[in-house]
């Protein structure tokens, strides 16, 4: 007696899926990676400290990290992961901002620096035509170290 299959067989047999789960994990881990990266990239910038002001969100904001190099140097300007020399600082800023509308610079510029390293970055936002620049700080409160008591915590 024949026995019936409920199921016939495939003209191109079972399918294999795991080499697509290996590279599923892989590029997992890869974005976990490079995220990690990225948010290590935005922390190495020891900010000045306030104990004012407040944290605003919902607008499109322009990253400009300024940071300290060797004495007698220039400081690093770095926009989007791509240093950027001080000369090219306002052509890179009138690239980034082309074609829209209400978007906030936002410097970050490390406490070692001089605030002519800043005030050179200030300059190159208004010449590329910049309506908004935040100074970014690091918000301390009561107890913490670089809490002076002024304002309101």
């Amino acid at each position: 007696m024949r026995l019936r299959t409920f199921h016939p067989q495939h003209p191109f047999g079972s399918i294999n899926v795991t080499p697509m789960i290996d590279v599923v994990m892989c590029l997992i881990v890869f974005y976990l990676i490079v995220g990690k990266l990225a948010a290590d990239q935005r922390a190495t910038i020891r900010l000045p400290v306030s104990s004012t002001g407040v944290e605003e969100k919902a607008q499109e904001t322009l990253i400009i990290n300024i940071m300290p190099t060797r004495a007698n140097a220039p400081a690093r300007y770095v926009i989007d992961t791509l240093d950027v020399s001080p000369e090219n600082l306002e052509a890179a800023i009138r690239d980034r901002l082309l074609d829209k509308q209400d978007v906030v610079v936002e410097l970050r510029g490390s406490r070692e620096l001089t605030y002519a390293a800043v005030a050179f970055a200030m300059r190159a936002c208004k010449e590329a035509g910049v309506e908004s620049v935040r100074l970014a700080t690091e918000r301390v409160g009561p107890g913490e170290a670089g809490w002076t008591g002024g304002g309101t915590p």
